[in-house]
């Protein structure tokens, strides 16, 4: 009878030791975090899946991509110099008529290398201001009447840009690489865009508008101008260079009904604020998914990795011609080679949706063939560096790996 009691007794110390225990553990230790898998940040997630990066993405595709054999076959031709009014005129008709919702260009043209080497060469007849965005841009009528916008260079191809994504002043040549890769992803959706040499004082001053010649002065005998934009200022302007020239690029100008939208992944441009789709990642393409039709989310995607792959991030706004979504505005890209800004693919990783026809153009480009194929494009050793070349080769590996972290946390390839 006693040892009973003794059991009991020992029974219920014991059961009276683990409520208090219990009880403390639950009071004053932190609460176990049962999702602290997913509170891992995203970008270590795609960074271990680039680790485990399977090597289907690093071995040639062999496929061979038949719109940058048009496109160099069609561009290395060569072409005189002497093009008239007449024929510009034709010219220029046939490249407007290619604009369409679904393309800016056809690369099959024969007559689209001649375009190119039309922008770089055809007589500037009137220069004025382009009031659109918020840097100095030029508006140009070619010869045979067809207007272009002309973005000038600020920067030498090997400035490093520090500070944030959307640091600096636009770069010319993020327009024409970016460009260069809409052929090579086989997305035709960028203006036509080319580097040419133009002169303030020969070119542009003597058939300037009034607005224009309002904002030229001459500095150390050098022509400059400042334009007029939200940030246009007389002492932050672009001058000819000691041999009266300046370069830029030259941009197809789009003429159609274009309707400008608000990114929904804008970001706040102010230090220590998050924007929304920041501050909920796992829930906020829902919110977007109930505000716009599946085509529009897939075209944000799709420019999300044209952006992540020439580091524009930027993309506050975007342009539509119909229902579709074009690539305008791909100034502030190539800014520092030496950093990867995955929040850029946001749209890619919070929805995890992508075509079929995208990735199936990316897979085309495995093994270096990115890199390879923009080392064939005109220009390319002026207009850039070995390590802007590399760091879009090394971002369309991170854009592989954003596709594998999708495809394991949704455990299918439903995304595609």
């Amino acid at each position: 009878m006693v040892l009973r009691r003794s059991i009991f007794l020992l029974i219920l110390a014991s059961i009276s030791i683990f409520l208090v225990t219990t009880n403390f553990l639950l009071t004053f230790l932190p609460p176990l975090d049962t999702n602290r898998v997913e509170k891992i940040p995203i970008k270590e997630k795609i960074q271990w899946e680039l680790a485990q990066l399977p090597s289907q993405y690093k071995t040639d595709s062999f496929v061979n991509n038949r719109w940058i054999e048009s496109f160099l076959k069609n561009t290395r031709k060569k072409f005189h110099s002497n093009l008239n009014e007449v024929a510009l005129r034709s010219l220029w008709e046939e490249a407007n008529s290619w604009v369409s919702p679904k393309q800016l260009y056809n690369v099959n043209s024969t007559n689209f290398g001649k375009v190119l080497f039309a922008l770089k060469n055809a007589d500037i007849v009137q220069a004025d201001i382009d009031t659109r965005g918020t840097q100095l841009k030029i508006l140009l009528t070619l010869q045979g009447n067809q207007q272009v916008v002309f973005k000038p260079k600020w920067y030498s191809k090997d400035k490093v840009i520090e500070g944030s994504v959307t640091s600096g002043k636009d770069r010319y040549n993020s327009e024409i690489i970016g460009f260069y890769l809409s052929v090579i992803m086989k997305k035709p959706l960028c203006p036509l865009s080319v580097q040419r040499h133009i002169s303030l004082k020969n070119d542009i001053i003597p058939v300037a508008t009034e607005r224009l010649l309002s904002t030229s002065f001459k500095k150390n005998n050098k022509t400059c101008i400042f334009g007029k934009c939200f940030y246009c200022k007389m002492n932050d302007s672009v001058c000819d260079d000691e041999n009266s020239g300046l370069t830029g690029a030259i941009i197809f100008n789009i003429k159609g009904n274009l309707e400008k939208f608000r990114s929904p992944w804008q970001r706040t441009y102010k230090s220590g604020k998050t924007a929304i789709w920041e501050q909920y990642p796992e829930k906020y393409c829902k919110s977007v998914k109930e505000k716009m039709p599946k085509s529009r989310l897939y075209d944000l995607i799709d420019v999300s990795i044209f952006d992540f792959l020439i580091q524009n991030g930027d993309r506050h706004h975007y342009e539509t011609l119909g229902n579709n979504v074009i690539w305008l505005d791909n100034g502030k890209g190539l800014g520092n080679p030496y950093i990867h800004h995955i929040d850029i693919l946001a749209p890619l990783y919070q929805c995890c949706m992508l075509r079929k026809y995208t990735w199936k153009s990316l897979l085309e480009l495995t093994g270096g063939k990115i890199k390879q194929n923009l080392e064939l494009m005109p220009d390319i050793q002026t207009l850039t560096t070995q390590e802007h070349l590399t760091a879009i080769e090394e971002r369309l590996l991170l854009v592989f790996a954003t596709f594998e972290f999708c495809r394991h946390k949704q455990n299918d390839e439903s995304l595609l």
